[in-house]
């Protein structure tokens, strides 16, 4: 089981159980509080609103509150160690080592991912100048090709010639270099494991960024849900939807008003 997992499933289902009884929800003792100090409270701290009102559910927004910041915690602190592995598995099999490792800024994780092989910076060090990798089968003979499409126009000029140097110029600030090249040749099963780890870390952090969204929603919904309860009599439900585990839906609120019979 991934760390801090036990954590938010415990949370879960502690606000589920706080949401299941309608009771738990209803209006019980009107307050004099006026509507925009109530809704100010619970857009501060959700449910703060609610239980200046004697409403019990004020302890169900807080639930919510905390088991999103909970999640938000476990979700970032998974996406980060999994991309410390993909990085880990990146140096160990699939870069050419060559000085002290230096990691790098996430495209080039993803070009990792994409490309079996950088191909060569320079295919000719021992000859003056640059002369870039021409293998389009590789990621810099690709930037290579592309850069030649960009600036040459069909033509076919010289080294030295305009053109040239500017083609030359976007394929060294496009291509690796060394220390930065790789080669995935034979290794097929470390490439297949690197993509699925760069996969969950993606799905980790995609999952932080919803759990921060939905912090902003409970925010909202415990400052509305406070507002009408001080303006309008009547009483109101909320209740948690829980998440469906098959189509990886998160939980969601829903909030129902009844006016007074």
């Amino acid at each position: 089981m991934e760390r801090g997992s036990t954590t938010s499933t415990a949370l879960l289902g502690l606000s589920l159980a706080l949401l299941a009884t309608p009771a738990a929800s209803q209006v019980e003792t009107p307050h004099d509080l006026l509507p925009a100090s109530a809704a100010a409270r619970s857009l501060v701290v959700p449910g703060w609103g609610q239980w200046a009102q004697a409403q019990r559910r004020g302890v169900a927004y807080a639930a919510v509150e905390v088991l999103l910041w909970a999640l938000w915690l476990e979700r970032r602190d998974q996406g980060a160690d999994l991309r410390g592995a993909y990085r880990d598995l990146a140096w160990q099999a699939g870069r050419i080592p060559e000085g002290e490792r230096r990691d790098s800024s996430w495209g080039y994780y993803e070009a990792i991912s994409k490309w079996t092989r950088s191909g060569s910076f320079d295919r000719d060090a021992s000859a003056p100048g640059l002369q870039p990798e021409e293998d389009p089968g590789t990621f810099n003979g690709s930037v290579w090709s592309l850069a030649r499409g960009i600036h040459f126009g069909g033509a076919s000029p010289a080294p030295g010639e305009a053109s040239y140097e500017a083609a030359l110029a976007w394929y060294r600030e496009r291509a690796y270099g060394d220390g930065f090249l790789w080669d995935w040749g034979g290794r097929e099963g470390e490439l297949a494991e690197y993509r699925q780890l760069i996969h969950r870390s993606d799905d980790r952090f995609r999952e932080a960024t919803w759990a921060l969204g939905a912090v902003v929603g409970n925010h909202l919904l415990s400052a509305a849900d406070a507002f009408l309860s001080a303006r309008i009599p009547g009483s109101a439900e909320l209740r948690v939807v829980a998440p469906d585990a098959r189509a990886r839906t998160p939980p969601r609120l829903t909030l129902t008003w009844r006016p007074p019979t």
